[in-house]
């Protein structure tokens, strides 16, 4: 029998350890999915503070560079044929008019011309959780509950 003063704390400990498994799971979702460990290009924060838990996804678009790119570094000469670029295992794609600069930055040619240029990146931390964030979210509520009957 719990004492009404831990009730309180012990709910809490049970939302906190529900999103810990909620970001367990979703970085299970989404790593095995991209060419690099994507849950290390962003945060994943979750903070649980009396009955309430956020679980908090944020990060900016990715560089090329930390994906499958050939020929990942520059070369001495332009080849022609473009950049082979892969970010989800399994769905590549060749990019004519891209190319790598000094810097390891991905770059594609918008015209014929030698200008104008664009930088491309890729998709963000926060992109990558919205496509399982309704298994996440289920994922959450069952550890939820189980937390919960353990408490009763």
């Amino acid at each position: 029998m719990l004492e009404s003063r831990q009730i309180k704390s012990r709910l809490t400990q049970a939302i906190r350890k529900s999103l810990q498994e909620g970001k367990r799971s979703g970085k299970g979702l989404t790593d095995p999915r991209y060419t690099t460990t994507i849950s290390k290009l962003g945060k994943i924060s979750s903070r649980a503070s009396g009955l309430r838990g956020q679980l908090k996804v944020s990060g900016s678009r990715n560089l090329i560079k930390r994906f499958k790119l050939s020929p990942s570094s520059r070369p001495p000469h332009n080849p022609p044929g473009g950049l082979h670029i892969q970010v989800v295992r399994g769905q590549g794609g060749v990019l004519p008019h891209a190319f790598v600069n000094r810097a390891g930055l991905v770059f594609e040619r918008t015209g014929r011309s030698r200008l104008p240029i664009r930088h491309l990146n890729t998709v963000s931390l926060a992109g990558a959780w919205s496509r399982v964030s309704a298994k996440v979210e289920a994922a959450i509520s069952h550890h939820l509950e189980k937390n919960l009957e353990a408490i009763i």
